[in-house]
């Protein structure tokens, strides 16, 4: 069913960070232009507006109709717990406002494409001639408690080889789960490598993209046979721009959705046999909710 928004409710996850945060406005910025919407830009936690500041601004600003765009890679814990159960009550204190909930930005090829082009950018730096079967891609991204969203990751390094042809393409994990950064350039050299790209998968700068360089130092300094490159974060490629305008456009279309198959969070909710409460709080596809 088609759903005109009369604004678009932009969540990010928010930083520490300042210089973070401020390209995630910059981005919002650049979507509301290249959609031609009223975004208002909002965060989880870490700064501020929060979402339900942001949900009321719209309200504000006259909207009766708001699409809201969780500006996250995977399908994690805030995607499928924190953000819709803040909307909720978002809703409920803005009765008959109409809210549809979009999905995450997942392995859309657009995003293949702009690791692909920061891999080219970074290999452009190369002081050492290796020929393309010693050279290894290794995506980094955050890490996380849910496995469904990480398994999302070695998925997009498989996509990454086979579209691009990329002979040696492996994964690494910031944080919380492994192999972390040197583990996986430990890896890249067993396997033939002489040089390894590392490609932060991240929207915006901050702690973690600087974490994930630190460990490529670590990485460099315990191998001093590899040459170790590490290429830029998904922000400001155009290719985000047309991954996030892809994610918009299922709102509005009606077509949004999330895979339940595999959710950490109904897995628990079938085991303690409260299913229905589960899905009271638990939103994984786009929600339309009339007065």
């Amino acid at each position: 069913m088609h759903f005109q928004p009369d604004a678009l409710l932009l969540i990010g996850h928010g930083s520490p960070d300042e210089a973070g945060n401020a390209e995630f406005h910059r981005f919002a910025e650049d979507l509301g232009q290249h959609l031609g919407v009223t975004i208002q830009p909002c965060f989880l936690e870490l700064a501020e507006p929060s979402i339900g500041e942001g949900f009321a601004r719209c309200v504000a600003a006259g909207a009766r109709r708001i699409a809201a765009l969780p500006l996250f890679l995977g399908a994690g814990r805030h995607q499928k717990r924190d953000v819709p159960d803040l909307l909720a009550e978002a809703q409920t204190a803005h009765p008959g406002v109409m809210l549809r909930y979009g999905a995450p930005l997942g392995s859309q090829l657009h995003l293949i494409d702009t690791l692909a082009a920061r891999a080219a950018a970074a290999l452009a730096r190369s002081a050492r001639s290796v020929p393309p079967d010693a050279t290894a891609l290794l995506v980094v991204g955050r890490g996380s408690k849910d496995p469904q969203s990480n398994a999302e990751l070695p998925r997009l390094a498989r996509l990454l080889a086979e579209v691009y042809g990329h002979p040696l393409v492996e994964y690494a994990y910031q944080a919380v789960v492994g192999p972390d950064v040197g583990q996986a350039v430990t890896r890249c050299a067993r396997l033939g490598a002489r040089r390894v790209v590392v490609l932060p998968y991240l929207l915006f700068t901050g702690f973690v993209r600087d974490d994930i360089a630190r460990q490529a130092r670590v990485a460099q300094e315990q191998h001093p046979e590899l040459e170790i490159l590490v290429g830029e974060h998904l922000f400001p490629h155009p290719g985000l721009l047309t991954a996030a305008a892809a994610r918009y456009r299922e709102i509005v279309d009606g077509t949004a959705a999330m895979t339940c198959d595999l959710c950490v969070y109904r897995r628990r909710a079938i085991d303690a046999e409260a299913h229905a409460h589960h899905h009271g709080a638990h939103h994984h596809s786009d929600k339309e909710v009339h007065p």
